[in-house]
């Protein structure tokens, strides 16, 4: 017959015994990753920051396109297009996948133009979680905040005179934080926090030729987060802390073309010459540099090659009134794609925007063999 105190220690008994399970199974986790040389999770986690600066669409090449914002060199060439004086609303939605670990990210901006300035705050919100590929039976969770004010000039409507040259620059706010932790079996066994510091991404953009059919551009982000963490370790059971920074830049140049405009095929108004001058190729190439604390720094170049086409000629099209619909997609170096649309609007609607655009990209691969992104960026321009 138990007595009432054996039964009340049961329930304590089971707790320690479970505890006991779940850090052995951390341990031999643990052990297994490091004896399988995984991938890094946190430099892998700061490369998905690329996703924010165009590799992640579909297209992939946007350091020279006037509708590549990643570029802050093009800040004032895409606004003063449309809207001299004005203000643009944007709002941006990714979903990323990549192995069991979804996270959603959202992006709004409000850029304010007033020829030939332009300037804009962006702020981008994280949040997501999943299990990790290469830490089996874990669990992740992450949230990242960012703040960014840029700005950008159109150098040719300056006294410097520079035709066709725009430069721009994006700072991050200091202070705004990104935190991370992996649990197993509900016990944390790595909590990781980051402070950003510094986060600057100066760039250019040039045009020329008729139609600016010959673009030209280029940028650099560096990025500086202190970083604290407690990891697990599997011999001691005891919590290791440390404390450094994660280091990371990516260049990125690039060029776009409108390349049957130089031959004279594009000119008149049949729906054939409309269709080819709308044809766009775009090439760029990147080097990334990404060192995070306690791990190894990698570095990479990735090419990327992309390109536009106007679905319908204006005169094929029943809406072209109101709408203009694009098909853009592109590849790159490291084996990934996308595809996707721009819809742009015309006459009455010709403030309207939207890019919907699915890609698949192989750059986390302690997460996942591939990262899958459902995209979607939509603006509205307002004159005043």
């Amino acid at each position: 017959m138990q007595t009432a105190q054996t039964l009340n220690q049961k329930p304590k008994t089971r707790c320690i015994r479970s505890r006991r399970v779940v850090l052995m199974l951390a341990a031999v986790t643990l052990s297994l990753v490091h004896a399988a040389r995984a991938q890094p999770i946190g430099t892998d986690i700061s490369g998905l920051n690329l996703c924010l600066y165009g590799d992640c669409e579909a297209r992939g090449a946007y350091a020279a396109d006037p509708f590549g914002m990643t570029n802050p060199g093009n800040l004032a060439v895409g606004m003063l297009m449309y809207v001299p004086r004005g203000v643009a609303v944007t709002g941006s939605y990714f979903r990323l996948n990549a192995g069991g670990v979804g996270v959603n990210i959202e992006s709004p901006s409000v850029t304010v133009a007033s020829d030939p300035w332009v300037f804009q705050v962006n702020v981008i919100y994280a949040e997501g979680g999943g299990a990790v590929r290469s830490l089996p039976g874990s669990d992740l969770n992450l949230q990242t905040r960012m703040v960014r004010l840029g700005v950008g000039v159109d150098l040719g409507k300056t006294a410097l005179q520079l035709a066709g040259l725009s430069v721009g620059l994006l700072a991050g706010v200091p202070g705004t934080t990104s935190d991370l932790d992996v649990s197993i079996s509900g016990f944390k066994v790595a909590d990781s926090n980051e402070t950003h510091e510094l986060g600057l991404t100066p760039g250019f953009a040039w045009r020329t030729g008729s139609h600016d059919w010959f673009r030209v551009g280029g940028f650099l982000n560096a990025e500086r987060h202190h970083q604290s963490s407690q990891t697990l370790d599997p011999s001691t059971f005891q919590f290791v802390q440390q404390h450094g920074t994660t280091n990371a830049w990516f260049a990125r140049a690039g060029l776009s073309l409108l390349p049957l405009v130089p031959f004279g095929y594009t000119e008149g108004t049949a729906p054939s010459a409309e269709f080819l001058r709308e044809v766009k190729v775009a090439a760029d190439v990147q080097y990334s540099n990404i060192s995070a604390l306690g791990e190894p720094t990698r570095s990479g170049q990735t090419g990327y090659f992309g390109g536009d086409v106007l679905l319908l000629p204006d005169a094929w099209n029943p809406v072209s009134d109101y709408v203009r619909p694009y098909l853009i997609g592109g590849v790159d170096t490291d084996g990934g794609w996308g595809l996707g649309s721009g819809i742009y609007g015309n006459g009455i609607l010709e403030a309207f925007s939207c890019n919907p655009a699915y890609s698949s990209r192989p750059i986390a691969e302690s997460l996942g063999h591939r990262v899958d992104i459902w995209a979607a960026t939509c603006a509205v321009m307002l004159p005043f």
